[in-house]
This record gives structure tokens, C-alpha cells and sequence, in this order.
């Protein structure tokens, strides 16, 4: 009971976070979308300091690892890229909040998000292992050349864009939630045959 408040306490304060940034944040009103009083609020976070590096902190856990294992996946490099695809949007779905978390730390407070990164250094052989796994497709000729790390920034654009899109896109198009997520759930196999065609070798 505890963990699923400590937890509601925690998406609403990333939610005001996002919308209002960090300086017009206040605890109260944290504490009055969570439906905890003050003092509660104040024992388990003591500070609204604590409490968004808590946040951070837990995004980054939240994603990191699972980038993490989707590339280091056993198989070939279709079945990683696929499995990175597929975890890049189910989490979105989820966690539909964590690009606007993440956009908004950056233009606020870019350092300490990059410090928090580079705690989880551990992780990013995984993504230079993607790195040699699609040199080695290219080397054999079973994909054409394409730079690897242009790959990796259109699979986040192709998978993370939609989800900051979201609001623009179901405005226009009168989407619901669950329209959207059916959508999202669709484009994984349309990221699929997009880069499968692009990566295509030449006859």
C-alpha cells in the first residue's frame, strides 16, 4: 500500500514537473493532485529536491536497462533491432510522459540529467555492440551501408516522436487514447518493413 502511493506520489509530481517545470512546482500542490497531506508527502520525499531527483532516477532505471537488454538480445541483427523497436514503443505506451520528463530536463537542466546518465555507463556497451553487429551485416552484404549511428537516431525519431506528437495528432484527427495506443501498437511492424526496405541491399 505504501509502494502504490509512494508511486502515485511519484507520476503526479512528474506530470507537474513537465507542465509547470521545476521552479513553479510546489509541493502542495503535489501533495493535493496525490491526495496526501503535506506531511506525508514530506516523509517520503523531504524536498522537492529529493523528490525530482528521485524522479530522474527512476526514469532513467526505468529505461536504460531495458534499451540495454532489447540490443543485447540473443540472435541476429534483425531480431535486436526488432526487439528494440518493440521496446521502445510498449514502454512509451506505458509511460507516455517520460519524452516530455526527458525533453524538459534537458532544455532545464541538462547537466545533472547527463550526470545521471553517465552513472549507468555500464549500459552503453550494449548500444556499441548494436553498433558492430550491424557492421558486421554490412560486411557480409546481407544489408546495405548505412551509417550505424544514423540507424539508432531513426529508430528512436521513428518509435519517440508519435508519443511527443500525441497531443497535435489525436487533436487533429479526434484520436482517443485507446486509438492512439492501437495505432502505436500497428507502427511497430510498420518501423519494421520501413527499415528492412531501406536497408535492403542494392540487387
Amino acid at each position: 500500500m505504501a509502494e502504490d502511493k509512494e508511486q502515485l506520489i511519484l507520476e503526479v509530481a512528474r506530470k507537474q514537473f513537465v507542465q509547470k517545470g521545476y521552479a513553479a512546482t510546489k509541493m502542495q500542490d503535489i501533495a493535493e493532485e496525490a491526495q496526501v497531506n503535506k506531511a506525508l508527502l514530506h516523509y517520503y520525499f523531504r524536498s522537492k529536491e529529493k523528490l525530482y531527483h528521485e524522479i530522474i532516477v527512476k526514469t532513467l532505471d526505468k529505461m536504460i536497462p531495458r534499451f540495454a537488454a532489447a540490443m543485447s538480445i540473443e540472435g541476429d541483427f534483425w531480431t535486436k533491432v526488432e526487439n528494440l523497436v518493440n521496446t521502445y514503443v510498449s514502454l512509451l505506451v506505458t509511460e507516455p510522459d517520460i519524452p516530455f520528463f526527458i525533453m524538459s530536463e534537458l532544455s532545464q537542466e541538462q547537466d545533472r540529467f547527463v550526470s545521471e546518465l553517465r552513472l549507468r555507463a555500464h549500459y552503453f556497451p550494449a548500444a556499441q555492440g548494436f553498433v558492430m553487429s550491424m557492421q558486421e551485416e554490412m560486411a557480409a552484404g546481407r544489408i546495405r551501408q548505412f551509417p550505424p549511428l544514423h540507424l539508432l537516431l531513426n529508430i528512436m525519431s521513428m518509435t519517440v516522436f508519435p508519443f511527443i506528437a500525441k497531443p497535435v495528432f489525436c487533436t487533429i484527427f479526434n484520436f482517443e487514447e485507446e486509438v492512439f495506443n492501437t495505432l502505436m501498437e500497428e507502427r511497430k511492424a510498420m518501423i519494421m518493413n520501413f527499415l528492412r526496405a531501406a536497408l535492403k541491399p542494392d540487387e
